[in-house]
């Protein structure tokens, strides 16, 4: 029993150096196909499984607790944004996120990331943190071309107040 609470143990600990050497290689530039290619997965299966992978915890971030289910609220806001449902992903907006964001509005933005980055490959690990009292959801986006993050931001209702998409860099 000590051999097997051992090894899990060690494993762990592999899986933790791995994951901060893997942030290391991408901080450096490296692909998520070097990665893949290294580890002798995919360049999808490397994203998925290291994508969303714990971050140092961000200025202005707080120990409130995360709104319940904040990760079954925002996955799919950006689902179905990435998907062209727009009507769907604004069914969750707050009353001020729908006055600011129109059906249009989305569709241009989500041609302006088929455009520059192609189609969605995959979807990562959410990272779930709390800022000022909103729950913020960090989903890693795998495409053709680069890589991105989807951000759902909740609020105390559940309601969403927040969404963005940009390169995985731009997001802190």
């Amino acid at each position: 029993m000590r051999a097997i609470a051992a090894t899990r143990s060690l494993g762990a600990l592999v899986e933790e150096t791995l994951r901060g050497l893997v942030e290391q290689a991408r901080a450096a530039r490296h692909t998520w196909a070097e990665i893949g290619e290294l580890l002798h997965v995919s360049r999808q299966a490397a994203f998925q499984r290291f994508g969303g992978g714990p971050r140092a915890p961000s200025e202005g971030s707080t120990s409130e607790t995360p709104v319940d289910g904040a990760v079954e609220h925002a996955l799919p806001v950006l689902e179905a944004f990435l998907d062209g449902r727009f009507e769907d992903a604004r069914a969750r907006f707050g009353k001020r996120m729908l006055e600011a964001v129109s059906l249009e509005l989305l569709a241009d933005v989500r041609e302006k990331v088929r455009r520059e980055a192609g189609e969605v490959q995959a979807l990562g690990t959410p990272l779930v943190s709390v800022r000022d009292g909103y729950t913020v959801v960090d989903i890693p986006v795998g495409l053709e071309r680069a890589d991105g993050t989807g951000r759902v931001v909740i609020d105390a209702d559940g309601q969403v107040a927040g969404f963005f998409v940009r390169p995985a860099e731009s997001i802190s």
